[in-house]
Formats: structure tokens, C-alpha cells, sequence
């Protein structure tokens, strides 16, 4: 049984659990910093992510290829997702949970879907999940996307165009937030931003520097975080840059992508 080692590595822990099938034993953490994953920040759209939120066939496979395995990835719908799964086993999904979205591992069906369901030692949380049809289509959305690992030809990964580019945008991030954090906006605006920009530097960032090993620098950007939440929990009027210091920020910044640039 493999259970989450850092915060929200659901999916991590899911697929330690689909390889432990193949016979390979790891962990959520050893996917991780195998894939550079604490290395790595890209863009979608018009919103950066940070390490953790790198998930699905796209990443996994940087660290699946080179060991003879990748990830296949369909979309199902809603209506389709019961009889699909009924003859399948080690597959992923996300269901809907009270704390979001969460990964879980369909391990069988006998007329209730059965899921290893990750969670942290010690938790509370039920590590088998069994769940009717209802309750299945209750927790999904609409449409599905379902991953499971196959054998495949090794193939040799390249992550140094990889990294590179995530130093280029750590600091196209850090660039956009301290315009942001210069001009006035709506309690909205600041709302939207917390997902879209400033997610990776005082959340996402931390939880992959503390995986890293690099608790000083993720002290540093906890307390910035501080300055930032409480500003985010007030009022949200005036400017950011008068409720927390983008100076400090910048600086310890740019020291997460002299350890980026370390990994190259």
C-alpha cells in the first residue's frame, strides 16, 4: 500500500500504486524527485504551475519512458465511465471530494467499484473505497479523463530543455506578480490571481522545496506567504506591494531558480 508523502501527491501515490502491479516498488516521493518534478514550473494558458500541479501522461512519462512504461490516457463521459471501468483494473481517475479533486486506483468491480484511495499515514481517510454506480457518477464530472501505465520501448528523457524553460518562467512569474502587486484591483481580481499567478511562489513552490529538502528557502517564502494571506483574508483594497515585500520576494526568488539552474 502506498500512501501520500506530501501534500496533495494523490496521483503520485496512485501511480507507485498501478506500478506496484508491474513489480515495481516506489514511492510517491521517489516519482518525484526522480522527474526533477520540485524543478519544474510551465504555463497554461494564462496560468503558471508549479511541480505538484504537473500531472497526467504529459509528465508522468518523463519518469515512466526511461524505465518501459507510459501512460495512455482516454476521455470518457459521464454516462460511458460505469461500463468502461467494469472490465478494467489499475486505472486512475479523479473523483470529487469534499477537499477537491482527488486520484484514486480502481483495483476491481463485483457490482461496486473498489479503489485503493491514497492518503497519508496515520489518516483517518479509508485507503479501500467502494462505491455503487450512483455514488460513482455522483463523484465524477462529466467528462473523465482515465490513465492507465503499459509497457513500452525505454526511452532516454531530456530534462534540460525542461528546466531551462522553468527558469525562464519562475521568473516570467515573478515579473507578473510584482506588476500586479503594484496597481490597485477588485477584491475579484485578487481572488482570480491567487490561483493564476501567485499560487506557485507561496504555495505550490513551498510544498516543493520542503520535498526538495530545502526548508531554509521554504521558510523564507512561508513568510512572505504570511504577509500575503493576511492581506488576502483582510479587506483585499489598496495594493499588495504595501502589505508584503516584493524586494524579499524577488530575492529569494531567484535563489528557487539558482537551484533549478544547479539541476542542469
Amino acid at each position: 500500500m502506498k500512501y501520500m508523502h506530501f501534500r496533495a501527491s494523490c496521483s503520485f501515490a496512485a501511480l507507485a500504486e498501478i506500478m506496484e502491479s508491474y513489480g515495481v516498488d516506489t514511492e510517491d516521493y521517489c516519482i518525484a524527485m526522480e522527474m526533477k518534478l520540485p524543478w519544474l514550473f510551465s504555463k497554461e494558458d494564462d496560468t503558471y504551475v508549479c511541480g505538484i500541479n504537473h500531472q497526467g501522461a504529459k509528465w508522468f512519462d518523463l519518469w515512466l519512458m526511461p524505465r518501459g512504461f507510459r501512460m495512455e490516457e482516454i476521455a470518457i463521459e459521464k454516462r460511458d465511465i460505469g461500463d468502461y471501468l467494469k472490465s478494467r483494473k489499475n486505472i486512475m481517475l479523479g473523483i470529487k471530494t469534499e477537499y477537491g479533486k482527488h486520484a484514486v486506483v480502481l483495483k476491481s468491480y463485483d457490482g461496486e467499484y473498489h479503489f485503493f484511495n491514497p492518503v497519508h499515514e496515520g489518516s483517518d481517510q479509508p485507503v479501500d473505497l467502494s462505491l455503487s454506480g450512483r455514488e460513482l457518477l455522483d463523484s465524477v464530472e462529466d467528462i473523465i479523463m482515465v490513465g492507465g501505465v503499459v509497457k513500452a520501448n525505454p526511452e532516454t528523457v531530456d530534462l534540460i530543455p525542461l528546466l531551462k524553460n522553468s527558469i525562464e518562467i519562475l521568473k516570467n512569474c515573478l515579473g507578473d506578480v510584482e506588476v500586479f502587486a503594484k496597481e490597485e484591483h477588485s477584491a475579484q481580481e485578487y481572488a482570480l490571481a491567487m490561483e493564476r499567478l501567485f499560487r506557485p511562489l507561496l504555495l505550490d513552490g513551498i510544498t516543493m522545496l520542503e520535498l526538495a529538502g530545502e526548508e531554509l528557502l521554504a521558510g523564507e517564502f512561508r513568510k512572505v506567504q504570511k504577509d500575503f494571506l493576511s492581506f488576502m483574508r483582510g479587506s483585499k483594497t489598496g495594493k499588495l506591494m504595501n502589505s508584503l515585500s516584493l524586494e524579499r520576494l524577488h530575492a529569494i526568488t531567484m535563489e528557487y531558480a539558482n537551484l533549478i539552474e544547479k539541476q542542469i
